[in-house]
């Protein structure tokens, strides 16, 4: 049900090949990424994602992530999702970012991924979003 991690070295919490339900996630001092998912269907309802080295959520290979709610500080990019990867957000503030969303094709043997996002806060970012012409982002309702 819940998950806390604090002043982790490499990613916070890495999952790969899973179907999960995870109710809560408080993720604190990541030194790469705070989320990690792959090849998988990862339903979270609520995270809070402090200060992650690289990305907050990185989701990728075919996974399928679905956020309620998620808040995002300090980080390169808040959520990156790649190569097949669907990805749908509800309710997700993202600030003191590099980029705040991302999509894209790394791995030659994927294809691009798309992001949806119902109701988005970005604040304090370069980037709003970044994708390739494989992939795409989707924001419905910013505040």
């Amino acid at each position: 049900d819940n998950v806390e991690i604090n002043d982790s070295l490499y990613d916070a919490l890495d999952i790969d090949f899973s179907k999960l339900k995870i109710q809560n996630i408080i993720i604190k001092n990541a030194k790469n990424d705070c989320l990690d998912f792959s090849f998988g269907e990862y339903d979270i309802n609520q995270a809070s994602l402090i200060n992650c080295g690289d990305k907050g959520a990185s989701i990728g290979e075919r996974s399928k992530l679905y956020l309620n709610e998620g808040s995002i500080t300090k980080s390169n990019i808040g959520i990156a999702s790649k190569d097949d990867a669907n990805t749908n957000l509800n309710n997700i503030r993202i600030k003191e970012v590099v980029t705040c969303l991302a999509a894209y094709n790394k791995k030659r043997e994927f294809k691009g991924s798309t992001i949806k996002v119902n109701n988005l806060s970005c604040s304090k970012f370069e980037n709003k979003k970044i994708y390739d012409d494989q992939s795409e982002i989707l924001i419905s309702n910013e505040y």
